[in-house]
């Protein structure tokens, strides 16, 4: 039980040490990994940003360009009501061939409204205009309020853009807002020009105010491999068949990740560890004007020679820490074994493993001792088995062996765990008892009945031995007591063996 006991004990701190080491390895690489991530995530928010800023020095060029063009500010301020059909034309007419050199720097389209918020002309869509854009316009129409420029995400009924407004004005009079957007196919083309970031963009289906998007009729979408509420924003970069692998070994073991990413809103990244890379997937939101919600993101697909090299330092680390540990488990538990052998040496008899005569005399001494201080009343037994040679002699060391080994066995189930018995020598044993005189001579008439009874070995021979008690005293040392009670297996084996003499 003790053996059991130490073991477990020792198993249980050794996995409490690796569990330990594996937390501080553990808490190194999500450190480590997040610094990656982090690092690859700022990367793709400066190329947006900076994306975000070469629209902004677009517009502001062609704002400014329009602003001081007398004519196309005069068609601005002379529309009204009665005359919006031929304003229309004349100001598409005029800006066309603008609109083509626009088109060829990144300009996806540009949208003109009064200051009433009533459409002039789109120069990307000519047969659309008059309508009224307070509803589905609100980055156009906050301008057209505040007279202030604006920039911001925004999406219409089938298409979404980066918009740039300003106002304009004619001798100080505010005449209505440019609206010069651009798509985020640009956005992407840049990013990877400036930057060589493969990325894609995304926008959730639900911020659409109809079903048009289906019908590509004016940017083509497709459903994103990502998650179920978001579009692809197709462009020329997009290759299906990366996206179809994509999505079986990269997407569908981060799904829950990704979806839990996608549905906080927040700027996230994940990877994934490939056989020969890791691959990093950033999330950077794109929110919206009107109420800045998440309603787009950016999605960038990087290869990480550095987060694959890491990651597999930290696996051969786990590898090399678990094996240390179970080589130490082992060496440890080898150890304590070896010294509970050498313990068991010193302490027990090899052949019948009971107590050896060393250990019981160290045993008895102490009781010995403490019975001068301590009122305590006990005795010791000597036992020999009678004629024991004879069974040397016609069955061998080998058979006699065994007789020992069973006797010493009906010697230790007859005793109570407070007392002792132990292998004095030869056939002899030595037995205490914490009872005094009386009580163990009940005690030893019991087990002599049973070795009387007892048939030994295959041969199922019939043996008998013979007792000596005697009681210790105040005046006894473990010598004198142990000799009295020796004197008293003598007396037994004068008188004729197989019974009991007390002194």
């Amino acid at each position: 039980m003790k053996k059991i006991k130490n073991n477990f004990l020792l198993l249980f701190i050794v996995l409490i040490t690796y569990a330990a080491t594996y937390l501080v390895v553990e808490y190194y690489k999500n450190s480590r990994v997040n610094e990656i991530l982090t690092q690859n995530a700022k990367y793709l928010e400066l190329s947006y940003k900076q994306g975000l800023d070469r629209f902004h020095v677009i517009a502001e060029n062609v704002y400014l360009s329009m602003q001081n063009d007398k004519t196309f500010v005069d068609i601005l301020a002379s529309v009204n009501d009665t005359n919006i059909d031929e304003k229309h034309v004349q100001m598409y007419s005029y800006l066309k061939d603008e609109f083509f050199r626009l088109k060829l720097s990144g300009v996806f389209g540009v949208l003109i409204a009064s200051s009433e918020n009533k459409a002039i002309v789109r120069m990307h869509k000519e047969e659309k205009y008059g309508d009224n854009l307070t509803l589905h316009r609100p980055i156009v129409t906050s301008s057209n309020e505040q007279k202030v420029h604006l920039s911001g995400f925004e999406e219409g009924k089938s298409s979404h853009a980066f918009r740039q407004v300003y106002p304009l004005y004619k001798n100080g009079r505010f005449i209505g807002v440019m609206d010069i957007f651009f798509s985020s196919t640009k956005l992407q083309d840049y990013t990877m020009r400036a930057s060589n970031i493969h990325t894609h963009f995304i926008v959730n289906k639900k911020v659409f105010k109809t079903n048009e998007w289906k019908s590509h009729a004016y940017e083509p979408y497709e459903q994103s491999i990502e998650h179920k509420d978001f579009l692809f924003s197709l462009n020329d970069h997009i290759n299906h068949d990366r996206l179809d692998a994509s999505a079986k070994d990269i997407i569908k073991p981060l799904e829950e990740e990704i979806t839990q990413g996608i549905d906080s809103g927040e700027s996230f990244n994940v990877y994934h560890l490939g056989e020969n890379t890791a691959k990093i997937l950033n999330f950077l939101p794109v929110n919206r004007f009107v109420d800045n919600k998440t309603v787009a993101y950016m999605v960038s697909y990087l290869d990480s020679k550095k987060l694959y090299t890491f990651l597999q330092i930290i696996k051969y680390m786990h590898i090399s820490l678990l094996l240390f540990f179970i080589m130490t488990y082992l060496l440890l538990y080898r150890l304590l074994m070896d010294k509970e052998a050498v313990l068991n040496e010193l302490k027990y008899d090899n052949l019948t493993n009971i107590y050896n005569r060393k250990y019981f005399m160290k045993y008895i001494q102490k009781e010995c001792s403490d019975i001068k201080i301590i009122d305590k009343e006990f005795c010791i037994v000597m036992a020999d088995i009678d004629y024991f040679k004879k069974v040397n002699d016609t069955y061998g060391h080998q058979y006699g062996d065994v007789v020992l080994q069973e006797f010493a066995s009906i010697l230790k189930n007859s005793i109570r765990e407070m007392d002792k018995v132990a292998r004095y020598g030869g056939e002899e044993f030595i037995i205490f008892l914490l009872a005094k005189k009386e009580n163990s001579a009940r005690v030893v008439e019991e087990i002599r009945k049973k070795i009387e009874n007892y048939e030994f070995g295959e041969q199922n021979i019939k043996l008998t031995a013979s007792f000596g008690i005697a009681q210790c005293t105040d005046e006894d040392s473990a010598q004198t007591v142990i000799a009295r009670a020796d004197g008293a297996l003598y007396k037994a084996k004068e008188y004729g063996r197989n019974q009991i003499q007390i002194l």
